[in-house]
């Protein structure tokens, strides 16, 4: 009997049978009778524990789990899911309203959670799918062996979709993908499969990353809309982020032969997986392959100094060192082979590795309960950006009103003068000739200045638009952030300067339309009330939490 524990998670072999519990919530797999326990498939958010499970023995509980904090109750699951969906759909309006950074039908989930992992051709991503499901379900070689995006979900039985089937679904939660274009739609593939270890999460393998000859090495080409074109025929860096905002676990793979020197890796790393770091495991995989000792110092050293060209921190996040056991095919030759009838690994040297591989299925198992974490924060994420958003729109709409009424104060000063000149005449019987000249004089004069101001509109629109005067609109509207150096203030800036500035610019300043102060004082009670609320509610009983008398 083996088990492998990390934060709940129980894997029993015995001869009978399979079972593997993930008491936060997950799933009881008995190998013998998979129909009868299978009664979840795509529930949407329903990975409540089943009763049979909760009532294990307190004593093996504690012999798995030790002293570990109280998972969250299924029903307060809910509770926190279906408020943040509620909560999320109520600021969508105002989104729309001024065309806010939050992407249409944002708010809209997947119907399970998933693990999301990319990284290099070759690179063990397929094999490790493979290992944590218990059984082959991707194809794994050296050269790359698949070009598509493939989501891969737990069913009754095995069934496979194509791209277009899978992103019309309206179920599974994949629909957004569209925007990406036809290409990727038909790189895109849904299996489903039986008798797999993760019932209560999804899994989602990416093409494998490589250089193509007109990358340039692929950092300093790969943001030319040419290049995405030519390398892949769409968005790749766009879809890869687009499945790591959902994603509740990202795995981003190295291996020895290419340790972070392909430059479409370090790309992704930058530009798509920006803003990540709470969810994103680095694995360096088939570390197993090292004959001798410097040649992994070698390959470790290498693999660091090409991340901290693109990570602008001193430390570095931890890099998961590990490897997949050797694989046989079961006797006879025939069959699938299992990552379960792996030979055991000779030597003492390699206990860290598998300690480390461990360590990651267990991360990749708490992709449930991960699920309720990640949607507070991507629900804090949207309402923090949609409000500054709304605070700087209104900022430049307020001095570009200004400025239209000042030029409308003078157009109107120039008719009242004229209007007034002309009644003057005509009271005085001023001859006719003098009255029609300054009837004229009036009528050119304010359709000059409107003309002129017209114009001079034009310049401030584009004057307002522009990265300097909205990073001045930025410092108006958040000045204790900015004098307190607040790094997050700063990173949400970053992630909508450019975008905001690309909307205004396209909507036009007099078309474009600013939150009510009902709706902006909406956004700070959830981000003031709601979400510490919600944080509380999902948080495991301990000393410090609120709830304690």
């Amino acid at each position: 009997m083996r088990y492998v524990t990390c934060c709940r998670v129980g894997l029993r072999h015995t001869t009978g049978q399979r079972q593997v519990q993930v008491t936060n919530g997950a799933f009881f797999w008995n190998k013998s009778n998979t129909t009868a326990t299978r009664t979840r498939f795509f529930s949407t958010w329903n990975w409540s524990s089943n009763n049979n499970v909760n009532s294990s023995s307190s004593s093996d509980k504690g012999a798995v789990d030790g002293d570990a904090p109280t998972s969250v109750d299924a029903k307060i699951q809910k509770q926190v899911l279906d408020k943040c969906a509620s909560l999320h759909s109520s600021i969508m309006p105002l989104n729309e309203k001024i065309r806010g950074p939050l992407a249409k039908n944002s708010d809209k989930g997947t119907s399970l959670p998933f693990v999301f992992l990319v990284g290099n051709h070759s690179s063990g991503k397929s094999s490790f799918i493979n290992y944590v499901m218990g059984r082959n379900v991707q194809t794994a070689g050296v050269a790359p062996t698949d070009d598509c995006f493939t989501v891969i979900a737990p069913g009754p039985e095995d069934t496979d979709q194509d791209g277009p089937a899978l992103i019309g679904d309206p179920d599974m939660g994949f629909g957004n993908l569209r925007q990406f274009g036809p290409t990727l739609i038909h790189h895109t593939q849904l299996k489903i499969r039986s008798s797999i270890q993760t019932d209560s999460f999804m899994m989602v393998d990416s093409p494998g990353m490589i250089d193509s000859p007109t990358s340039y090495g692929g950092m300093s080409s790969s943001s030319s809309p040419d290049s995405k074109l030519m390398d892949r025929g769409y968005d790749f860096p766009g879809v890869v982020r687009w499945f790591a905002e959902r994603a509740d676990v990202v795995l981003l793979f190295f291996d020895p032969d290419k340790p972070g020197t392909t430059g479409e890796t370090l790309s992704v790393l930058l530009h798509s997986l920006g803003g990540m770091d709470h969810k994103l495991l680095i694995v360096l995989n088939k570390a197993d392959q090292f004959k001798k000792i410097h040649d992994f110092a070698r390959a470790y050293g290498s693999l660091c100094w090409n991340l901290s060209k693109v990570i602008p921190r001193k430390d570095l996040p931890r890099i998961f060192t590990m490897c997949l056991p050797n694989v046989t095919k079961p006797e006879g030759g025939g069959g699938e082979s299992s990552p379960t009838a792996a030979i055991p690994s000779t030597g003492s040297g390699l206990a860290d590795l598998h300690q480390t591989r461990d360590d990651v299925v267990a991360e990749v198992m708490k992709a449930p309960k991960r699920r309720i974490d990640n949607t507070i924060t991507h629900l804090n994420d949207s309402v923090n950006l949609l409000l500054m958003h709304a605070r700087i729109v209104d900022d430049v709409r307020k001095r570009y009103s200004q400025r239209l009424w000042e030029h409308r104060i003078q157009e109107g000063g120039s008719l009242l003068t004229g209007s007034a000149l002309t009644a003057l005449s005509v009271y005085t019987n001023l001859p006719v000739q003098f009255t029609g000249g300054v009837v004229a004089a009036t009528v050119l004069g304010a359709g000059g200045l409107r003309w002129f101001n017209s114009n001079k509109m034009t310049q401030v629109e584009e004057m307002l638009t522009t990265s300097e005067e909205l990073s001045a609109s930025f410092q108006r509207t958040h000045p204790r952030e900015v004098s307190d150096a607040d790094e997050f203030t700063a990173s949400v800036w970053q992630r909508i300067r450019e975008p905001l500035r690309l909307s205004l610019k396209n909507v036009g300043l007099s078309d474009s339309e600013s939150g009510s102060k009902s709706e902006v004082n909406e956004l700070h009670h959830i981000l003031d009330v709601e979400i510490p609320k919600l944080r509380r509610m999902a948080s495991p009983s301990h000393f410090g939490s609120g709830s304690q008398e």
